[in-house]
């Protein structure tokens, strides 16, 4: 998988366009959104490109300053014992060489990032969702996964946020490309804080309704962590398919009831409901995938409008997406 230099500036740019608007827009939340918090992202990614080329002097010094941070990624991409010689080993690695520049021609810092966390932490806290302190990292890897926890260290991969036409993604089917704009990086980022405070608990014999409902309080959740938060973003889709889901939600719906699926209890059923795929087959072919959560999202959304004294850390509890009252109070009608 290489990168090419022709060709790959102008989808760069782009993103980085995308990604400033993005991150630092003030949206809808206006004035009463709380500030964010301080939060100090380390550069590892920086690091390491770096460790390779620097003399020993140089090499100590870099590991005195976020050395957590930096021992939490070497766990993460398997280089143990952490030692010099195998840090400049992976200053020299091909994920390095080849993610690196890229990052740096949409992320010129890592502030981006820090205000993404920052928001999340700070707009959880007013919502009653105390999230734990903890260490928080800029990485890149050649790992599938975009945001890892390890230990007390948040990892974050800005490989895996440069645009859904970086060429080095083309190889990734069209549904995971779609998801890999800057844009949803602090969608992801509050998802991941959020969902590791608050995981999803669906007792013994956990239904797609229950996991549904979950899914949709947790869409409310990051639409509030995110600056100019949306619907179609916290879901991770492009206009077009928002607009298949709105126009097709009572279909969707009526597809739901009559094929059984609200208390199926199928770990593969609720997995094509809500899980990433190119679409949502059990309900509708041309669905993009993951519609399960779209639909769990306006049961909740009308559980809101008719429960308004509802609170998030209460939308995010098992008393609330295991209740089975809850279906009813929310009046849902599409």
């Amino acid at each position: 998988m290489t990168m090419k230099s022709t060709g790959i500036t102008e989808t760069l740019i782009g993103a980085a366009l995308l990604a400033m608007g993005a991150l630092t827009s003030c949206g809808g939340h206006g004035a009463d959104a709380p500030a964010p918090d301080s939060v100090h992202v380390a550069d590892v990614y920086t690091t390491m490109f770096r460790y390779g080329r620097a003399d020993s002097a140089e090499r100590a010094a870099m590991l005195r300053v976020d050395s957590a941070e930096t021992m939490a990624f070497m766990k993460v991409v398997g280089e143990l014992p952490t030692t010099d010689e195998r840090i400049q080993g992976w200053s020299w690695s091909l994920p390095v060489l080849m993610f690196t520049p890229a990052v740096d021609s949409v992320y010129t810092d890592t502030d981006s990032l820090a205000l993404a966390i920052g928001n999340t932490l700070a707009r959880m806290r007013a919502e009653g969702i105390e999230l734990p302190p903890r260490k928080y990292a800029a990485v890149v890897w050649g790992r599938y996964e975009s945001v890892m926890f390890v230990d007390s260290v948040m990892l974050v991969a800005l490989n895996h946020y440069l645009g859904a036409e970086y060429e080095a993604y083309s190889h990734f089917p069209l549904y995971m490309r779609l998801v890999k704009e800057p844009k949803l990086m602090p969608y992801d980022i509050a998802e991941a804080l959020i969902a590791t405070e608050k995981p999803y608990d669906g007792g013994d014999s956990p239904t797609a309704l229950s996991r549904m409902l979950y899914e949709g309080a947790l869409t409310v959740a990051k639409i509030k962590a995110v600056d100019g938060g949306t619907p179609r973003e916290a879901l991770g889709y492009r206009p077009e398919q928002f607009t298949f889901l709105e126009d097709e939600e009572s279909n969707l719906w009526n597809a739901i009831v009559a094929r059984g699926l609200l208390y199926d209890t199928s770990d593969e059923n609720v997995r094509k409901l809500v899980g990433p795929g190119p679409n949502t087959a059990l309900l509708d072919v041309r669905a993009p995938g993951r519609a399960g959560r779209y639909i769990g999202y306006r049961i909740v959304e009308s559980y809101l409008r008719n429960n308004p004294d509802a609170t998030l850390p209460y939308l995010l509890s098992p008393e609330f997406y295991r209740s089975p009252q809850t279906l009813a109070l929310a009046r849902y009608n599409p």
